[in-house]
């Protein structure tokens, strides 16, 4: 009696272990982290992009654009910090995340390949890799992207 007891137990033990293994390697989880990267990616990059309100910071960058011979460095400066802002909080939110993205990774490419003079800072890197695989993957669903998707397709009949 007592075996059948500690028999019943442990397989009751393996049952919710495989259910916990099972969920830990469900696709709900997987995607779920990929939202919270993609929410603090595009934190990250909004909170980058508002270095627009400093103009020590943006001289700085201007100067830095004047000294590798881009054309039109004070615009160029502003376009990618607005694209950072604009952009960043789309992706934050999930808001056409991959639209959103092709700035990023324009910005990120000149950012890590051409103004740092072929020196690759893993930083920047790392975002470009990330804003390459949200414009590859999407949004998730914890996304405004995913949430109009939704009522898009429940307002068919």
């Amino acid at each position: 009696m007592k075996y059948k007891q500690i028999l019943t137990g442990y397989l009751y033990s393996i049952t919710n272990y495989k259910i916990m293994i099972q969920k830990l390697l469900s696709n709900r989880i997987f995607y779920t982290g990929l939202d919270i990267i993609r929410i603090i990616s595009g934190g990250v990059i909004f909170s980058f992009g508002l270095e627009i309100m400093m103009p020590e910071k943006m001289l700085g960058y201007t100067e830095w654009l004047i000294d590798i011979g881009m054309p039109f460095p004070k615009i160029m400066v502003y376009v990618g910090k607005l694209s950072e802002i604009i952009c960043g909080l789309f992706l934050a939110v999930g808001f056409l995340t991959r639209l959103a993205c092709i700035p990023l990774i324009i910005t990120m490419f000149v950012v890590t390949f051409i103004m740092l003079d072929g020196k690759i800072r893993v930083e920047t890197f790392y975002l470009l890799l990330i804003f390459a695989c949200f414009f590859f993957t999407g949004s998730g669903k914890l996304s405004v992207d995913y949430l109009l998707k939704k009522k898009k397709t429940v307002a068919k009949p």
